[in-house]
């Protein structure tokens, strides 16, 4: 799947479309589904659950109810589910478009360990790329560091939230070591024109 900066990446893109900026709390919850990897012991069935992908659905109807019950009654948390569901249709088109291409394209019999590393590799690579390139991100930045997370029940805690919030603002800085590669599977160009 995606990692945080595309997953801005699309939302900024998304509001920009509209000639808008993305809220504090569409931010949040476009990063929010995979806060799920801060939870203990939390395996991939709960993965599946929290993304809403526990059976196919191509027509993404699983994303309906989770907005209809956020619309219906006014909530002050529809820009975090909207953020939310853009996260999950974000992953839905990631898998058809570029993990296909990326499994077509990697030399054949490498292992499931061995493609997942590769995958990873450049991945983090192109989230680091995006850090850097995106003129936005210290807006974006700052409007995360601002969202208050609330819990998201019953899919997610507010802590898991602000836990995985809280990991990304200084991921790129202070956590993780750049790979310092040239992605050669999957394209800067195939995530973002």
């Amino acid at each position: 799947m995606p990692l945080p900066m595309v997953h801005l990446a699309v939302a900024v893109h998304m509001h920009r479309l509209e000639g808008t900026t993305p809220s504090p709390d569409f931010l949040l919850g476009s990063i929010a589904p995979d806060a799920i990897h801060v939870r203990p012991n939390a395996g991939p069935d709960d993965k599946r659950r929290v993304h809403l992908s526990e059976t196919h659905d191509p027509h993404h109807e699983r994303v309906r109810p989770l907005l209809a019950g956020y619309r219906s009654d006014g909530s002050t948390a529809l820009g975090f589910a909207e953020g939310y569901v853009a996260h999950l249709l974000t992953d839905y088109l990631w898998v058809e478009t570029v993990i296909d291409s990326f499994r077509k394209r990697i030399p054949p019999g490498l292992s499931d360990r061995e493609e997942r590393s590769l995958y990873y590799l450049e991945t983090d690579q192109i989230d680091f790329d995006l850090y850097r390139r995106m003129p936005w991100r210290p807006e974006v930045w700052f409007k995360l560091a601002a969202a208050q997370p609330r819990d998201f029940s019953p899919l997610l805690t507010a802590e898991e939230i602000r836990q995985w919030r809280d990991r990304t603002l200084v991921w790129f800085e202070e956590l993780k070591q750049e790979p310092m590669i040239e992605p050669v599977y999957i394209t800067r160009e195939s995530v973002i024109p």
